[in-house]
């Protein structure tokens, strides 16, 4: 993605000053650790095929608002986007059979999971089995809409496209406030939601030549835009929620912060626009300037100056340090290494660190592998290392068991191709169990499931 003039020399600049290394030196982290990038996602799919189900990808999800624990069929919501993008470029690029089966099974998923009104079954994430998630929809069709620009000999899934971006644009259009609500009954911004719809839509509308979506494309991008601060210590930051459409919340975080650089880079470009490119630029000066020392994000940053460090993602930081790649700089040190070295036996990305802080144990849902962000990590790996499969070391696979800790109790998590379970230490007794076949889990009581 070619940015428009000044912006990486800019925040490269910014960087040079609060990196403990050259970004020359820096940036030789895209290249050198491209190997292992490469390897890596030859593992992560790996894992994703043991979670496919009849009808799509399935699992229980962990997040930082809820669990959805007990629930784990097929679902399409924010997973799609990279699984649908990741493959996308890899039939592209690769022009291997398997990877244009798998772009084109889950375009499959997605068209059978639409709903009549154009919606998606299962597109709550956190709160699945529900449907009308966001930025859910949206993201799942930004997929869609990608795969389909790679499969050109397919004009289908650009009709289950238009039929869900008609319906997001019915329910969640705010006509008085030009832009688009969370909630179909609630009016209130969530700009890195505002940054997806309005990529679904820019995607769409470039496709079709609709100015239609493109205006609304516009509307939802100027929304990002509206609740960026413009001064202070956390210049650049986008806050993460604004009741009634009015001020902004003081939370700003890293993460969804990370998620609105590709739609503002996509939005410069396409419509010459400085205000999008100067707008992605300041958000990147705000995630160099507020990595911690070891290469991670604290989950939130208080306009205030508090942090409440985590849950840090760990699987998820693949749409940060995307961020630093499709902006063309280095990455903060540490950071990609860490992410890499992160990589479970069974090839999946654990989904966090610090869900819980009761003892030396990590807690369970740390190491709970979720295919919605496990699919981060997957499109940032195909982006970047795609092309250097030819390269990769042969990859092997395993089974996956940590002790960790369930409500202060030692247990034990294991994972194999086949189920996921939880035990206690003291007398491997069943806590929790996932048969990756099934549509739910069972779980020995509502509190070990619970958020």
């Amino acid at each position: 993605m070619a940015l428009l003039p000044g912006l990486n020399a800019e925040v490269c600049a910014s960087q040079k000053r609060m990196n403990d290394r050259p970004p020359e030196q820096a940036a030789d982290d895209w290249s050198r650790l491209r190997p292992r990038g490469a390897a890596a996602l030859l593992r992560l799919d790996g894992w994703l095929q043991t979670m496919r189900q009849p009808g799509g990808y399935g699992g229980p999800v962990v997040h930082w608002w809820r669990h959805s624990l007990t629930f784990a069929g097929p679902a399409v919501d924010w997973r799609y986007e990279g699984i649908l993008t990741g493959y996308a470029l890899l039939a592209g690029g690769a022009g291997e059979a398997r990877w244009d089966a798998r772009v084109r099974a889950a375009m499959e998923d997605v068209r059978g999971q639409q709903r009549a009104d154009g919606s998606y079954r299962g597109s709550g994430f956190e709160r699945n089995p529900g449907t009308h998630g966001t930025p859910h929809e949206a993201a799942a069709t930004l997929g869609l809409i990608a795969a389909a620009a790679a499969a050109p000999d397919l004009w289908w899934p650009l009709v289950v496209a238009k039929a869900n971006l008609d319906h997001l644009i019915d329910v969640y259009w705010d006509e008085s406030g030009q832009s688009f609500n969370d909630h179909p009954l609630v009016v209130g911004r969530v700009p890195n939601k505002l940054a997806t719809m309005a990529e679904a839509l820019l995607e769409f509308g470039r496709l079709t030549g609709s100015a239609a979506y493109l205006d609304k494309a516009r509307a939802g991008l100027d929304g990002v835009l509206r609740y960026q601060l413009a001064d202070g210590h956390y210049a650049g930051a986008v806050h993460q929620y604004a009741p009634g459409a009015g001020a902004g919340d003081g939370r700003l975080f890293p993460y969804y912060n990370a998620r609105c650089v590709a739609p503002l880079l996509k939005a410069a470009e396409f419509f010459g626009s400085h205000r999008y490119a100067d707008a992605a630029r300041r958000i990147m000066e705000f995630l160099t300037r507020d990595v911690n020392p070891d290469g991670s994000w604290p989950q939130i940053i208080y306009r205030s100056g508090r942090r409440a460090e985590g849950p840090r993602w760990v699987a998820g930081a693949g749409d940060i340090l995307r961020s630093y790649y499709l902006c063309k700089l280095p990455p903060p040190v540490g950071a990609l290494e860490r992410f890499l070295g992160a990589q479970l036996e069974s090839g999946a990305f654990p989904t966090a660190e610090g869900f819980g802080t009761d003892g030396p144990l990590a807690d369970w849902h740390d190491l709970v592998p979720v295919v919605g962000w496990n699919d981060k990590a997957f499109r940032f790996l195909a982006e970047w290392a795609g092309d250097a499969l030819g390269d990769a070391p042969k990859v092997d696979f395993g089974d996956v068991e940590r002790e960790v800790s369930c409500r202060r109790t030692p247990c034990r998590w294991r994972e194999t191709k086949t189920e996921m379970r939880l035990e206690a230490l003291a007398d491997e007794a069943l806590w929790y169990q996932w048969k990756k076949d099934a549509a739910w889990a069972w779980a020995r009581s509502v509190s070990i499931v619970g958020g």
